[in-house]
């Protein structure tokens, strides 16, 4: 008698070993009978779980955002106050992804799908909700310091937000490209001079 598949476990297993495929190959090199090899899984069974090599990219982009998503929203709980969660959910985003540099090319990947016709619509979309929900996030955490007062209650938390996310990805491309380069020192002293600059 055939065991039963635990089928979550068998598809969060090939999401990692296809991101890990995606990030070292490239969307366009990287083949559904590579993908499947990569897995340890018969090429029919990515078929069982995902549409084409699309869906299956789109879900290792999910899931690897996830990942990050969660580690940094883990630690913005932590922190007597608002100043700390703020510090601790930029640092902790970038210790997430500085984690998984081996995959960062995943993001580069779905930017590039962002921009190409066929793609850009599904793409572009992930990436817009998923920056606005980072924003979201962020931006609460800023009135939260404007209502505790550490921060100036007229600075503008929306553009605050935007900025400390674009700071966020920018320090990580420039980890990707330069691994010498220090990510976490950089924004925790960015962060420590921003509060400077809007604090009361």
């Amino acid at each position: 008698m055939a065991r039963p598949v635990d089928r979550d476990a068998k598809r969060l297993k090939i999401l990692e070993a296809a991101t890990a495929r995606f990030a070292e190959v490239g969307y366009e090199a990287a083949s559904m009978d590579g993908l499947a090899a990569a897995a340890g899984v018969s090429k029919g069974s990515l078929y069982d779980y995902f549409k084409n090599k699309e869906d299956l990219f789109y879900a290792s982009f999910e899931w690897f955002e996830a990942q990050v998503l969660a580690a940094s929203m883990a630690r913005m709980q932590d922190g007597d106050s608002a100043r700390a969660r703020l510090i601790n959910f930029a640092d902790a985003s970038v210790a997430a992804l500085q984690d998984n540099v081996a995959l960062y090319p995943v993001m580069l990947e779905v930017w590039a799908a962002a921009a190409k016709s066929g793609t850009r619509e599904r793409f572009s979309d992930a990436m817009r909700m998923l920056y606005r929900d980072f924003r979201a996030q962020i931006c609460m955490l800023f009135r939260a310091a404007q209502a505790s007062g550490d921060i100036k209650p007229d600075a503008d938390a929306e553009a605050l937000a935007g900025m400390l996310i674009g700071a966020v990805d920018g320090l990580l491309l420039q980890y990707w490209l330069d691994p010498g380069f220090d990510p976490r020192a950089w924004v925790r002293s960015f962060m420590n001079s921003l509060f400077d600059g809007i604090g009361r």
